[in-house]
């Protein structure tokens, strides 16, 4: 029988188990066959990097790591373990660490290195440095489809994506059966709006890799940005099985991706749930504290609620969603003019924020305060210009003010873009039996 030789792990910005995965019908035959050689002999270094490559795909990062760090050990200058342990740490979060094994990697004459840095540099926000080292990748092998991958990921997360379309889709040409490449497209795809073509990208990725994480993450997003919230809970709960017991503070954005997806469905206790788990990973995470704040408050428990607001805002207190989302809560506790105060640095932090603007019309008409809720409605409107609820309220606005013309058109189109919009309905029917304007 052939010994098998030392292996090198793909480089890749998403360098999840299921992107290192080459063919590899029984992962577990093999660890089997590595476990055999370092029984007769310890010290065999290709069995133990081997053994570690086999756990890196199986998602075993600790043991993986062990392997590697040990086969270093008994072989302190080969480039490519070092390049091997890096990857593994960029998979676990532990970016400091894989620059250093990806710089001494380079150190030992392994070139492929700068790819791997590149994309740790960018999951780093250090982009001058990620584009250097692309740069010097590509200086060596211009069809470094990994390089060009890693580059459009790093384009992406700059927003700069008339860059990166074309070099996702160069390096979909270079390496058509990549999921990792069709993943982080699907992933552009849905960053500029375009949630059907994400899922088709993304589909893709998990056609070619059913144990991709992060596509099936993504692609549930993309599911719950079109309201197909079954099947983004479907993707979530997969993500989250993949999982396993790895638990990683990037995790947690599953479960609060999920607990959204339950409470759009209805299900608030399972969404309280996930966004319980997300806090126990993460208990930095604003999103978790304010997703379970909005739960809170739709079961009326509104000093939890607002608890949650509150931590929210002071461990992200330039998100915009946070002031909104507490706003609510307190126009609910009939704390108007404290909520219209948060509306007003929700709008200050992002002034289109839609639902801030809208919310903030609806606070000022509570008050009567009618040209300033309309002034409100008329920015809403200018962001969703089909948005049947901005109609309506700008409509009962008008009506407050006697102005039943602008009233009456602004209820019309309501019902023309939801013809089952009861309330709307409601209000025309008596605007035409009071006659008017």
């Amino acid at each position: 029988m052939r010994r098998p030789s030392l292996a090198l792990l793909a480089l890749t910005l998403f360098a999840s188990a299921a992107a290192a995965q080459q063919a590899q019908p029984d992962l577990d035959k093999q660890l089997e066959q590595e476990d055999m050689y370092l029984r007769l002999d310890p010290n065999d270094v290709v069995a133990r990097h081997n053994r570690a490559s086999i756990w890196f795909r199986k998602g075993e990062y600790k043991k993986a790591i062990a392997d590697f760090s040990e086969a270093i050990r008994l072989m302190p200058r080969r480039a490519e373990t070092y390049n091997n342990r890096a990857t593994v740490y960029l998979r676990t979060e532990e970016f400091d660490k894989a620059i250093a094994d990806y710089s001494r990697s380079i150190e030992l004459g392994y070139a492929g290195a700068y790819s791997g840095r590149g994309a740790a540099y960018t999951r780093m926000n250090k982009y001058d440095l990620a584009f250097a080292d692309l740069d010097k990748a590509l200086q060596v092998n211009p069809d470094d489809a990994d390089a060009i991958g890693n580059r459009a990921m790093t384009f992406a997360q700059l927003g700069q994506f008339d860059h990166a379309f074309p070099d996702y889709d160069k390096a979909i040409k270079l390496a058509p059966n990549n999921a990792v490449f069709y993943e982080g497209r699907g992933d552009a795809w849905f960053k500029v709006n375009q949630p059907d073509k994400a899922i088709a990208d993304l589909s893709k990725a998990v056609d070619l890799d059913p144990e991709n994480i992060q596509a099936l993450f993504t692609r549930g997003k993309a599911y719950a940005q079109l309201k197909r919230q079954d099947e983004a809970i479907a993707d979530f709960n997969r993500a989250i099985e993949l999982i396993g017991n790895q638990r990683v503070k990037g995790h947690a954005i599953i479960y609060v991706a999920r607990g959204n997806a339950y409470a759009f469905s209805g299900h608030a206790e399972a969404a309280i749930a996930d966004f319980d788990k997300a806090i126990e990973i993460d208990p930095s995470s604003a999103m978790a504290f304010g997703g379970r704040g909005t739960m809170y408050a739709a079961l009326k428990q509104f000093d939890r609620a607002l608890t949650d607001m509150d931590k929210a805002i002071f461990l992200d207190p330039n998100n915009a969603d946070s002031y909104n989302g507490r706003a609510l809560v307190l126009f609910l506790v009939g704390q108007a003019d404290k909520a219209i105060a948060d509306l007003d640095k929700a709008l200050e932090l992002n002034p289109k924020q839609f639902k801030a603007r809208l919310n903030r019309g609806v606070m000022h008409a509570s008050k009567d305060r009618l040209d300033i809720a309309i002034a409100d409605y008329d920015e809403a409107a200018k962001l969703r210009p089909d948005d049947a609820e901005v109609l309506y309220r700008r409509g009962m606005a008008y009506r407050q003010k006697g102005e039943t013309t602008k009233a009456r058109a602004d209820l019309e189109k309501a019902l023309r873009l939801m013809p089952h919009f009861s309330e709307a309905k409601q209000e025309l029917e008596g605007l035409k039996s009071g006659g008017g304007k």
